[in-house]
């Protein structure tokens, strides 16, 4: 058996899996931190090698570092006896979820490396998974994909007529505004899906039925 077929995108999604659950199991600071270094030396290198760009990659980054310190404001304090004060076991727990969900940020990236959303289905497809589950996840990733190009649609027509986001009242109206048209459009989809599929005679239930007369 050759060994770049134990690296086919459907076993790599099998892999993922099990490290998650690997990952969700430890509490060890020290393990944690080493495997942190480890994935994250092991990216950057393969970034170098490919000679990928970094930046896309960076400014996911940094989202999940804005939420990471977020939850570290929510869980280093407590009001006790004497007012605010340190929570010791918050700051534990935010050490450990931080950690937790950086290393499986630069797992993700790894195990799915030049994995696109076709290759991403077809691998899906050749998992034992339910088929509804299956479809359910082609819709996802379908529409998902859709609406990001809508929504960076929107943006370069509302900066196109001057909009610049600011802290004020506007730009929170804009905004809200944004996300309800989006909400709007996926509502539109997901009924205009529902039918495709109506029409395509898909009905939930119908196979096993037919399963169950033979």
């Amino acid at each position: 058996m050759k060994i770049y077929l134990l690296f086919q995108p459907h076993f790599r999604l099998i892999y993922l899996f099990i490290w998650g659950l690997v990952v969700s199991g430890l509490k060890t600071i020290s393990w944690l931190s080493a495997l942190n270094i480890g994935v994250m030396f092991a990216f950057i290198l393969m970034i170098l090698i490919r000679k990928k760009v970094f930046l896309r990659y960076f400014k996911r980054w940094l989202n999940l570092l804005i939420f990471l310190a977020l939850m570290w404001a929510t869980l280093t304090w407590r009001i006790g006896e004497n007012g605010i004060e340190w929570y010791r076991q918050g700051i534990q727990l935010a050490e450990i979820l931080t950690l937790r969900m950086n290393l499986l940020l630069f797992s993700l990236w790894l195990f799915l490396w030049n994995m696109n959303e076709i290759t991403f289905i077809q691998a899906l497809g050749k998992l034992p998974l339910p088929e509804k589950l299956v479809q359910l996840f082609v819709l996802t990733i379908r529409y998902i994909a859709l609406l990001g190009e809508l929504r960076q649609k929107m943006d370069w027509a509302m900066r196109a007529r001057g909009y610049q986001p600011k802290f004020n009242y506007r730009t929170l109206y804009v905004t809200a505004q944004s996300v309800a048209l989006l909400l709007v459009h996926a509502l539109l989809k997901a009924e205009m899906s529902q039918i495709a599929l109506k029409c395509r005679g898909f009905q939930f239930g119908r196979k096993k039925e037919k399963n169950a007369d033979r």
